[in-house]
């Protein structure tokens, strides 16, 4: 039986948990606030989605098991990527199963889309799963403008529909919702299929590639010693790179620079600590992260997050007793 599933946040972590059997990690890169919604319309074969964040982020983001997924901007901003490709109001994302992306939004992202499960390909032509196997090859698809918004229309229309009044009662039994699932999938394909531009389309060019995994590498080392002293002298080690590549390579993925990335791992993991660890002090978690002082960690932690820790740890636990710095 089909559900409408809502959910709000105003925390990257919580908003990661949001949609149904995905596994994603998020990092909030900018300062400001953070607010995310998410709509799904979840049914035993898939999921029709909708979600939409307000910051710069980066997304690690692992579908279901087993399912395809196609998605679609419905608002992008410029320098935003998926996949090592720019994410743009005309990009067609493609998630094969079981396996990791990348998504970076350099501010407000909203995407419309929809998770099926492998068995669901089984009611499409060949001709349709053949395509959709180049696809998720592809990942990034740039469909022309027309085509686009065709698929964004038909996906936002979906999703009304099932939201009027005695939808989900239409939609009790398993036949029915694989019924809907299989015709929005076909009818996304057969749009994506006849666009002008898909079979200019190419796979991230060779250099491009080289480049993404240099970021990957940096990431994973600092990841790996956030509680350490490592500068970019460390960072370009163990990226095999030099610093003006690092720099380079940093602000075309991820829009910003090593320095300003390391510092925001460190913020994003500091929230999680105080998020966990309420009877920690507060100045313990800014020292085991790299901060040079309870001060220095406040100051960029109001910056990003437009909250003290303090005010952190009062959200997560109101009746703790009184907060240790």
């Amino acid at each position: 039986m089909a559900k409408i599933v809502e959910h709000q946040s105003r925390d990257v972590d919580d908003q990661a948990q949001a949609l149904d059997g995905w596994q994603q990690r998020y990092e909030q890169l900018s300062a400001g606030r953070f607010e995310g919604r998410a709509w799904q319309l979840v049914m035993d074969e898939g999921t029709l989605l909708r979600e939409h964040t307000n910051r710069h982020l980066r997304e690690q983001i692992t579908p279901p098991p087993d399912h395809l997924v196609l998605a679609i901007p419905l608002a992008v901003m410029p320098g935003s990527s998926f996949g090592g490709r720019p994410l743009e109001r005309e990009s067609l994302m493609v998630f094969g199963p079981d396996e990791e992306y990348d998504l970076v939004s350099a501010g407000e992202l909203d995407l419309i889309g929809l998770s099926v499960h492998r068995d669901t390909l089984a009611g499409l032509a060949p001709s349709k799963v053949e395509w959709l196997e180049r696809a998720q090859r592809e990942r990034n698809l740039g469909l022309s403008p027309e085509t686009a918004s065709a698929i964004r229309q038909m996906l936002l229309a979906v999703t009304s529909q099932t939201e009027e009044e005695g939808a989900l009662s239409r939609l009790e039994h398993r036949g029915q919702t694989e019924e809907l699932l299989t015709a929005t999938l076909t009818q996304t394909v057969i749009l994506a299929m006849h666009s002008e531009e898909f079979h200019q389309a190419q796979t991230i060019p060779r250099r491009a590639d080289t480049r993404l995994k240099v970021v990957k590498r940096a990431i994973d080392f600092m990841r790996q010693h956030l509680q350490e002293e490592i500068g970019v002298p460390e960072i370009c080690a163990a990226a095999f790179a030099s610093r003006r590549s690092l720099q380079y390579c940093f602000e075309e993925f991820l829009q910003t620079t090593p320095q300003a990335y390391l510092r925001a791992l460190r913020l994003n993991e500091a929230r999680r600590a105080l998020k966990l660890h309420q009877d920690k002090p507060i100045t313990a978690i800014a020292s085991d992260l790299g901060f040079s002082s309870a001060s220095h960690f406040t100051r960029h932690y109001k910056l990003m997050f437009e909250e003290l820790p303090s005010d952190t740890v009062k959200a997560v636990h109101p009746h703790a007793g009184p907060i240790l710095f």
